[in-house]
């Protein structure tokens, strides 16, 4: 009976085990399953909420964007320093920057081109994100830079960059206090000066000492010494028909900086003062020398190379006409200083350096003028003419 009894308290306990076993098991697989739900929930939660918000945010683009070819460039929100212009081929737009204030130069450039401004590269507040424009570069203090865009990326422009200060000429500087009249000597010509037409002395004024000199009118024969009065060649009107083409004197200037006598031309020669005074003659005068005997290079008498000399200054001419043109000094450059002699001899130019002030170191942004874009700045983009 006792074994009887034993045997069947034992069989209740088992029972007893197994039902709270299986009590455990429903209640961790039914925890389960609500956790399950509850990870569903926030993932389709955050699919919905955030992750979308940062690739997908709406902004208003409503703004009425004005259309056009050429948009002021500002600097720090409201300094004009320039423009962006936009010219096309049919096929690509050519987008120039072009700093028109001396003060400022290029240094970087970035440029986006779309067909919706919401494609603009943008941050989640709405703010460009110009370090991820398609076009981007750096620049050495340059006034203009273009880019070559192909017109089917849209006709939407954000034109960003960053310009420098530039440093300004010093009040000091001997350019901006010439003096009108100077007193002067030449003290040798041709072969016998070094390196250049005449060798010359003046006398008595803040331009006192001696210079290298260039002739600039063919037609007329040297003085000794002499008074002449004096023109820069970049800031003073000339007197009406001094000269037969003025309006080289940039290319002169640019001939001036360049250091061509001792270099080796294209055709394996070497460039003399003499090929330097032929190219001055060749651009300011309505003709050039017969005889040329003072233009003696080191082969001889230059008439007994006529040719061969002729296409060396030639070279010199073309290299002006390629890069010359509206090129004025900056610092530490040379400007030719033009001397006219009151007895209607040769008029001459001697060169001297522009002198400037301590660099100014600013740094400023620019933006191309047009809409708004919708974040907390003052970035702007223009449109052009889907035609255009």
């Amino acid at each position: 009976m006792k074994n009887k009894f034993i045997n069947y308290f034992a069989k209740a306990l088992l029972i007893t085990a197994f039902l709270g076993v299986l009590s455990c098991e429903t209640e961790t697989l039914f925890e389960e399953e609500q956790a399950l739900e509850l990870d569903a929930t926030l993932s389709s939660e955050a699919r919905k909420g955030k992750g979308k918000k940062t690739k997908g945010t709406s902004f208003d683009f409503s703004e009425d964007c004005k259309i056009t070819d050429k948009t002021n460039l500002y600097a720090g929100q409201n300094i004009l320093v320039g423009d962006v212009t936009v010219n096309t081929d049919g096929v690509n737009y050519v987008i120039t920057y072009n700093i028109t204030d001396s003060g400022y130069c290029l240094s970087e450039t970035h440029l986006s081109v779309v067909s919706n401004p919401e494609n603009f590269p943008m941050s989640g507040g709405g703010n460009p994100k110009n370090g991820h424009f398609e076009y981007k570069n750096s620049h050495d203090c340059v006034d203009s830079y273009s880019y070559v865009v192909p017109m089917s990326k849209g006709n939407y422009i954000a034109a960003h960059g960053v310009v420098n200060c530039v440093a300004q000429s010093d009040s000091d500087d001997i350019l901006n206090n010439l003096p009108s009249l100077v007193n002067l000597c030449i003290t040798a010509r041709g072969a016998d000066a070094l390196d250049s037409y005449f060798d010359i002395t003046i006398n008595n004024t803040i331009l006192s000492g001696d210079y290298d000199a260039w002739c600039i009118d063919v037609d007329l024969d040297p003085g000794t010494c002499y008074d002449a009065d004096v023109y820069s060649s970049i800031n003073d009107e000339l007197p009406a028909g001094a000269f037969e083409n003025p309006q080289n004197f940039d290319k002169v200037n640019w001939i001036m900086n360049q250091d061509f006598i001792g270099k080796t031309s294209q055709s394996g020669k070497t460039f003399t003062y003499g090929h330097v005074q032929w190219a001055i003659w060749e651009l300011i005068d309505d003709n050039n020398c017969a005889l040329c005997k003072y233009l003696t290079d080191p082969t001889g008498e230059w008439f007994l190379n006529r040719s061969e000399n002729e296409a060396l200054g030639m070279e010199i001419v073309q290299a002006s006409l390629d890069n010359g043109e509206g090129f004025i000094p900056s610092c530490d450059e040379l400007v030719s200083v033009i001397l006219i002699p009151n007895d209607n001899t040769q008029p001459i130019f001697i060169s001297i350096p522009v002198t400037c002030g301590e660099p100014q170191e600013c740094e400023e942004t620019v933006w191309g003028d047009g809409c708004d874009f919708p974040g907390n700045n003052w970035a702007t983009y223009f449109s052009v003419s889907s035609g255009h």
